[in-house]
């Protein structure tokens, strides 16, 4: 991405929109699948923003611009055709909740053709995002690309199944991702900043043991050692008393006579 004006994804800006969605600079060149999708990502903001298409075929044929020009940009960036896909697939199903949890006029079209539909022929993002996420974290390092793209999905608010389920996983999961991106990033930091051995690179939620497990083990461990400095003291003030024990003994009775007068 060469250029630094606003994307052009809604057209022509309305004098409305001039003044209140004025843009940051887009990235003057692209280094990752992530600055590729800066022109998508700038779109969702504006669609988060409430900011709406006025056209629907219109506006999919733009994404539709936009995607071909992701893709002529990742095979110049050689990423692997499958980072492009999982990418576009993220991208579209972020854009078609967006608009179908809005109150835009284009949304009855969209229902009738979402954008997974359109590309991908299917209609279950809100399930398949998930899963298509849960692999590129099996698989690590190697994908840590397409990752970067879903997270920033999640931080633009895609919730698929867990609007449903519930924000608190998904919140967790998404802060979870993040540490994952940044740790599989730091890896990369030293003497190979551009090597990754993907079988060091595991699925890190699952692994993770629970926090509760944790806090059960802490605490059994400091049950433990509290009982057996107990017995400990206990067994040394016994040993203390025992060696003290002919110092302190009872006074011998004394033989008590008692005389009865007549």
């Amino acid at each position: 991405m060469t250029s630094s004006k606003a994307p052009s994804l809604f057209g022509s800006p309305s004098p409305h929109h001039a003044a209140h969605a004025a843009p940051a600079a887009a990235p003057t060149e692209a280094h990752s699948l992530l600055d590729l999708m800066y022109d998508g990502f700038y779109l969702l903001f504006l669609l988060k923003g409430k900011h709406a298409p006025q056209d629907a075929e219109a506006f999919r044929e733009r994404i539709k611009q936009f995607l071909t020009a992701f893709e002529r940009g990742a095979t110049r960036m050689n990423a692997s055709a499958e980072d492009v896909y999982a990418c576009k697939y993220a991208f579209c199903a972020t854009v078609d909740e967006a608009v179908l949890m809005s109150g835009f006029k284009v949304k009855e079209a969209w229902q009738r053709l979402p954008l997974q539909v359109q590309f991908f022929g299917e209609q279950l993002a809100g399930e398949q995002f998930f899963e298509k996420l849960e692999e590129l974290r099996r698989q690590g390092a190697p994908r840590v690309q397409a990752m970067e793209v879903f997270h920033m999905c999640l931080l633009l608010g895609f919730q698929g199944k867990y609007l449903i389920e519930g924000s608190e996983k998904l919140g967790y999961l998404t802060a979870r991702l993040g540490d994952e991106i940044a740790r599989i990033k730091g890896q990369g930091a030293g003497f190979a900043p551009h090597w990754a051995a993907p079988d060091r690179i595991q699925h890190q939620l699952k692994n993770e043991v629970p926090l509760w497990v944790v806090a059960s083990v802490f605490g059994l461990m400091a049950l433990l050692a509290y009982t057996g400095l107990r017995w400990q003291l206990g067994q040394h003030t016994f040993e203390s008393l025992a060696q003290a024990h002919h110092i302190v003994q009872l006074a011998p009775q004394v033989a008590n006579i008692t005389i009865t007068l007549p």
